[in-house]
């Protein structure tokens, strides 16, 4: 029995150790080739530490990053911890302890909002320089550039005018909608690492491990209430011109729109799947859904209504 412990033990330590060095290659040398392949660094280590025990994965995951912060700098290994390593850790937690996928998805995208805000303020300290001014002073030269560009197709006053007022008023927007852009992007990237763990480690021989299926995503039957509640105390703030009013009010309708357009999309996804459609239809019909504002906005009370009737019969789990 102590031969074939000593034996499990050797193989886990031997998997955290080619995991570290792997993944810690592929943040220094990788990211310069294919720097999107940095989004999915959390796999390989969720991967380990539900294979053997959560603490493999933290070792790891620490391990990984103080190596990346030796051969490049500490804040780059600082700030790779904070942003993926802390989303690897919680969500190889959440899984261990057979949360739901629900739980898990929103226990994740806490942690990446969190762990962003806070490489933010890092970089910031860093550079000198605001996260929000780098963003601002990067659009201004676009808009700048663009302007330049209209200049030469001979466009009238007035339309230059107006082209020139739009693209303002877009800059001032994306500006307005960054912590919703924070929120929407982290929740992304944690569906896509479960996503992408989960079906790793099914294929792996882990059958206990649910896989996240978007087709039977479901909003909370009181999530209706609590939008009500939000918005109304959105729009008491925006009444009342307490501090960034605008910027609260913007950001909450974008988020609410955003949660129940994404309930309404997975009813579309459940019933095309029911239906049977073709692989390329599906994916042409999501594709207009997302690149079409009203019809977005149709999806979006679908899922509003689904709340309440539950048009696909789904089990309840409060």
């Amino acid at each position: 029995m102590s031969k074939l412990n000593l034996r499990e033990k050797t193989i886990r330590i031997a998997e955290t150790a080619v995991i570290t060095t792997f993944m810690t290659l592929v943040v220094v040398f990788g990211y310069s080739i294919v720097p999107i392949i940095i989004f999915f660094y959390p796999v390989p280590f969720i991967i380990l530490g539900v294979r053997h025990k959560t603490k493999y994965s933290i070792y790891s995951v620490i391990g990984s990053s103080i190596l990346i912060g030796i051969l490049t700098d500490i804040f780059t290994g600082i700030l790779i911890f904070l942003a993926f390593g802390l989303i690897s850790i919680i969500l190889t937690y959440m899984i261990n302890k057979k949360y739901r996928p629900q739980q898990i998805l929103a226990g994740g995208a806490i942690a990446a909002v969190v762990a962003t805000l806070i490489s933010i303020a890092i970089m910031g300290y860093i550079t000198g320089v605001s996260f929000l001014s780098m963003v601002s002073t990067t659009l201004t030269e676009s808009l700048k550039l663009q302007l330049d560009m209209l200049k030469e197709m001979q466009f009238s006053t007035y339309e230059m005018s107006m082209v020139k007022d739009f693209l303002i008023a877009t800059v001032d927007y994306v500006i307005i909608m960054i912590p919703a852009t924070i929120i929407l992007f982290s929740i992304f990237i944690v569906y896509i690492n479960y996503w992408m763990s989960t079906a790793i480690l099914r294929r792996l021989g882990h059958k206990a491990v649910e896989i996240p299926r978007f087709m039977y995503f479901k909003l909370p039957s009181n999530a209706i209430m609590g939008s009500i509640v939000i918005i109304g105390a959105a729009l008491i703030i925006r009444y009342m011109r307490i501090l960034y009013y605008e910027t609260i009010f913007i950001n909450t309708m974008v988020l609410i729109f955003f949660i129940f357009f994404m309930h309404g999309l997975s009813v579309v996804v459940f019933l095309m799947n029911k239906k049977k459609m073709h692989k390329i239809v599906r994916i042409i019909i999501i594709f207009l859904i997302i690149v079409n504002v009203p019809l977005s906005l149709v999806i979006s009370f679908i899922g509003f209504l689904d709340v309440g009737l539950d048009f696909r019969k789904l089990k309840k789990v409060e």
